[in-house]
């Protein structure tokens, strides 16, 4: 079971920390039940406040899913960052596939919860879609020269191989899955989508 720091009844705590552990707990709710969404009276009830200062918060349901990814993305976007900066592809593909798995590992499949929500379709904060683009962006370029595919089938194979990293990552989280190991595996899984990415840029120019 998930937990997460909660405050005691009556405790007063400056907006910000009221907001981030508001945000802690609704992580915790979102983990612990795989799916979205969360009630409003769940999450106040859970984090020790009014419905009324949920509301507050988060006015909307996709503000506070927003929220919660823009966090998680923030927590692992510079390590992202510098793994899609490895100078070929193999490399930074292995690298971001790991980094992302680890980060999923260790705090829960928040991320892949929320963005394959269907509500969240078309909800999904610019912040939020630009951390993510910023780093595809970065591989596509790679992949595309590396493999001789078009963008949209470079897209396509970037796709797929991020579900990797996702599965390994909540495996491990979920304790099914040796860290190491799972750490291992997701970057063979990845570079084996690469390989026959790259057998069918390779037949595709012939």
């Amino acid at each position: 079971m998930v937990t997460a720091r909660r405050p005691r009844r009556g405790q007063r705590l400056p907006p910000l920390a009221r907001r981030e552990l508001l945000l802690d707990v609704a992580a915790a709710l979102v983990l612990e039940q795989g799916v979205l969404p969360i009630g409003v009276e769940e999450l106040a009830q859970a984090g020790k406040v009014s419905k009324g200062l949920v509301y507050r918060y988060f006015p909307e349901a996709h503000d506070l899913y927003n929220a919660l990814l823009e966090r998680s993305l923030d927590q692992v976007a510079e390590a992202l960052d510098a793994a899609g900066d490895r100078p070929d592809l193999a490399t930074a593909a292995g690298d971001v596939a790991e980094a992302y798995y680890r980060h999923v590992a260790r705090t829960g499949p928040l991320i892949q919860i929320i963005l394959r929500d269907r509500f969240m379709v078309g909800h999904v904060s610019p912040r939020a879609a630009a951390i993510r683009a910023r780093v595809a962006r970065r591989l596509a370029r790679k992949a595309r020269d590396a493999l001789g595919l078009d963008l949209r089938e470079t897209l396509a194979c970037l796709s797929i191989g991020m579900t990797m990293p996702e599965e390994c990552g909540r495996l491990a989280f979920q304790g099914e899955l040796d860290l190491e190991r799972g750490a291992l595996l997701c970057r063979e899984l990845v570079l084996g989508v690469l390989d026959v990415a790259g057998r069918r840029g390779l037949e595709a120019r012939r």
